[in-house]
């Protein structure tokens, strides 16, 4: 949002609150919408990629190498390798590179 809103506090029934215009209502209402559809985005792509880990693995378990530069092991190794996920210092889940 290019416009920060500028709430002002008000007090409620005893509870603080902030106050925005409608306008600055309806804009962030829209931009929590916004966020909400890319949670939802990155949940789903975070299960696929879940998804394909445990795949890669089976495959990779399962496989019988042929030996020094097998085709297949270097596709599972090259693909495990993108969709590597590493923990970060508050443990979610994040892709690494």
């Amino acid at each position: 949002m290019a416009d920060t809103p500028r709430g002002r506090p008000v007090e409620v029934d005893g509870q603080e609150l902030i106050a925005v215009s409608g306008e600055e209502f309806v804009g962030l209402s829209a931009a929590h919408r916004q966020v909400s559809g890319r949670n939802t985005r990155v949940r789903v792509l975070s299960g696929t990629v879940e998804e394909l880990r445990r795949v890669l693995g089976e495959v990779g378990a399962v496989h019988v190498c042929a030996g020094t530069g097998c085709a297949v092991c270097a596709v599972v190794d090259e693909a495990t390798g993108r969709v590597r996920t590493t923990r970060e210092g508050d443990g979610r889940r994040r892709s690494a590179r």
